[in-house]
């Protein structure tokens, strides 16, 4: 039986999935020797799960950890690779907001873009496989070059969600729905100014899944794409306690307060615990009041673990499922020492 990971989740746009899809098998094959044949990402009004098959995901890792082992000099210029394509894809990223770019344009950004997510996926992957003594004495390179590139994906949302914008504005479609074009559909738009139908983009927006196999990409909606998601999930939400993996210990009980969008208007107080998907740069206001955070998706050296080494606060990572065995408002306890939550009556 097939085993899904949830790798990764937040607020995303589905047309930076249509991109990640393909390169997630064919520039890591590429670049790094090894990527995943099959993803999929569930969408849902502007937020993204992204999920890969546990058995690939494991080989990857280890794959990646062996080529550490074998080459260590390797190892660092690959991560110096990543801090390179940092500073040339955000230089580009300043002159490409608010505007419809240009075919040259867009054909120069790709290249720099497509070849990130090879990077960035070394970088953040390979930690979680490498052997203790190892990890040790190669983690500061690692977390090194995640904090140098740590702004790139929000900025590379910011560009597909200021395109849109644009878009809407010249074609009087919602500015969401158009966060719902493919990389295929972007293409066609850049070159030829055409459009899909606005009921197709309404369906992807409201709940979709996009499937990929190698480089080719479906995208399912309706019923086809509810019984896909629950085949993923089965399983996943019969225990009482939720685990996970801990970054920094502690144990703290607070309200849990669920927060996928870190945009939009919640209400967070000091000692709450917060609960999401996964964290950004964007999460930044609630880090202060926080007790403690979780998330269903990360690893060693995911953005929660980062800062929550930092800022000494009780941290657990990769449970899955918190969003969802949780409500907000349940008094919940963390104990990030043992890497376990759990509800209070």
């Amino acid at each position: 039986m097939t085993e899904w990971i949830n790798r990764w989740a937040g607020s995303y746009t589905l047309t930076s999935c249509s991109y990640w899809g393909p390169q997630y098998f064919k520039t890591l094959n590429r670049i790094l020797g090894k990527g995943f044949d099959t993803t999929l990402f569930v969408h849902k009004k502007g937020t993204v799960s992204f999920f890969v098959k546990k058995d690939e995901l494991d080989k990857l890792g280890e794959f990646l950890a062996k080529k550490v082992q074998d080459d260590k000099e390797g190892a660092v210029k690959l991560l110096n690779k990543l801090k390179e394509n940092t500073d040339i894809i955000m230089d580009m990223m300043d002159k490409l907001g608010g505007k419809i770019i240009t075919l040259e344009e867009y054909s120069k950004f790709m290249e720099v873009f497509e070849r990130h997510l090879a990077y960035h996926v070394f970088m953040k992957k390979t930690v979680d496989y490498l052997p203790a003594e190892l990890l040790n004495e190669m983690l500061p390179r690692f977390k090194e070059a995640r904090l140098y590139s740590e702004a790139v994906y929000s900025r590379t949302e910011k560009v597909f969600r200021d395109l849109a914008i644009v878009i809407s504005k010249k074609e009087n479609i919602e500015p969401e729905l158009l966060t719902c074009l493919t990389q295929d559909e972007i293409e066609k738009y850049i070159s030829g100014q055409v459009l899909p139908k606005e009921k197709a983009l309404e369906e992807r927006y409201n709940s979709c899944v996009l499937l990929c196999e190698k480089d080719k990409i479906q995208i399912l909606t309706g019923e086809a794409a509810i019984n896909l998601e629950k085949e993923i999930q089965k399983d996943k939400f019969n225990e009482t306690v939720v685990k996970g993996n801990s970054v920094y210990p502690g144990l703290v009980s607070g309200r849990c307060r669920i927060i996928m969008d870190p945009f939009a208007e919640v209400e967070f107080e000091q000692g709450d615990i917060l609960v999401t998907g996964m964290t950004r740069p964007e999460f930044v206001r609630f880090y202060d009041k926080a007790a403690a955070i979780v998330t269903d998706v990360g690893g060693r050296l995911c953005h929660a673990a980062l800062i929550a080494m930092e800022m000494g606060k009780p941290c657990i990572v990769g449970t899955e499922k918190a969003t969802k065995m949780f409500k907000d408002g349940d008094m919940i306890q963390v104990n990030a020492t043992k890497g376990i939550i759990r509800k209070l009556e």
